[in-house]
This record gives C-alpha cells, sequence and structure tokens, in this order.
C-alpha cells in the first residue's frame, strides 16, 4: 500500500485525480481497489486529507466505474463477453459471476463488491441481460457503499498503526470484507428460508 502514491496523485491532481484513478483503474490498474480504498482512510486519519471528500470522492470514482462496465455490457456485452471466455485469466471469474447472477438474481449485486473479481464481471453480465437501470444502481450501489465504508474504515481507525496497515492492510481488508459477506449472506439465507416458510404455511 503506497501512501506516497496516493498523495501524489492527489497533489498533482486534486481530488479529481483520485476520481479518475479510481474510475479508470477497473480497466487495468494492478492494485487492489482493497489497497487504495484503504490507504485513502489511512491518509484521511493522519489529516492528510478530509475523510468526508475523501470518502465520497472514492466512492463517486467506484460508482463511476460500477456504471460504465453496466453501460459496456448493454452496449457491447455479447462481443466482450465472448472474447473474455476465450481468456483463462477471465473465464473463471466470470464462471463464478454467472452462477451468483443465477442463484441470487439481482441481490447478486449487493454483496459482488466484496468478492475480487466477480465485482467487476456482474455489472457487465447484467448491463447485457439488460437489467433496468433503477435496480441496478439500487443493489451495486448500496452494496460497494457497505464494502467501502468497511475498508475505508479499517485505514482510517488503523492510522496510528501506519506499519501494521501497510504490511498487513491487504489481508485485513479481506478478512473484513468475508466477515461483511458472511453476514449479508446469512442475512440473504435467512430471509430466503422465511419466505419459503410463509408458503408452506398458506
Amino acid at each position: 500500500m503506497d501512501l506516497d502514491l496516493i498523495m501524489d496523485i492527489i497533489e498533482k491532481n486534486g481530488y479529481l485525480g483520485l476520481f479518475l484513478w479510481l474510475w479508470f483503474g477497473v480497466f487495468g490498474l494492478p492494485v487492489p481497489n482493497e489497497v487504495i480504498s484503504m490507504t485513502v482512510g489511512l491518509a484521511a486519519s493522519l489529516g492528510a486529507l478530509h475523510p468526508v471528500p475523501a470518502f465520497v470522492v472514492t466512492y463517486c470514482g467506484i460508482l463511476a466505474a460500477l456504471t460504465t462496465l453496466y453501460l459496456l455490457g448493454r452496449l457491447v456485452g455479447r462481443r466482450l463477453i465472448s472474447t473474455l471466455e476465450k481468456r483463462k485469466r477471465f473465464s473463471n471469474a466470470l464462471k463464478k459471476s454467472l452462477r451468483l447472477l443465477e442463484r441470487y438474481h439481482a441481490l447478486s449485486l449487493s454483496f459482488s463488491y466484496f468478492i475480487p473479481g466477480v465485482r467487476n464481471f456482474l455489472p457487465l453480465l447484467y448491463g447485457f441481460s439488460r437489467l433496468p437501470y433503477r435496480s441496478f444502481a439500487l443493489f451495486a450501489y448500496s452494496g460497494a457503499f457497505i464494502w467501502l465504508l468497511v475498508v475505508f474504515s479499517i485505514g482510517y481507525l488503523f492510522g496510528d498503526n501506519v506499519e501494521v496497515v501497510g504490511k498487513y492492510g491487504e489481508e485485513l481488508a479481506v478478512g473484513a470484507s468475508l466477515t461483511a459477506l458472511g453476514l449479508i449472506t446469512a442475512r440473504l439465507v435467512r430471509k430466503k428460508k422465511g419466505s419459503r416458510m410463509k408458503a408452506l404455511d398458506r
């Protein structure tokens, strides 16, 4: 996690630079979003950034990336998906995304951002399947907000332990994401069981 890199981007290009980095980074930036978002939280905890605009700009950058993927799915989904299926690097993540889509439908967007790789393919698939934008935004944007709140908070709260966060930042982010994902999944399972029980009672 490179705090100097984040600060260099903001010093040279302001918050707009951070926004653009997050927006277009999904298309090839070799740094996981967990690392970027946690570093922004860390910078905010150290007073280098104001926490509110830092969080808002990071969230807007993520939303821009998700929306772009959704629109790409609507415009060139068939050709793009066919190309990705032929590449081993993307085929497994694409298969996982399809399984989530078939099992949970639009609800899968709510927790997809907690799963690296899948987070980039599900918006594409839902764009291709012509899911209405309102439904896409409701589930995808809320899930991304919860994810960012978790990851940003780790960077912010552990600001006094820069070395620990720097060394184990990605592991902390993955652990927190898995915990949140587990809670969301458990809630969905309970809700599904409750619906089945109500249906049987009728």
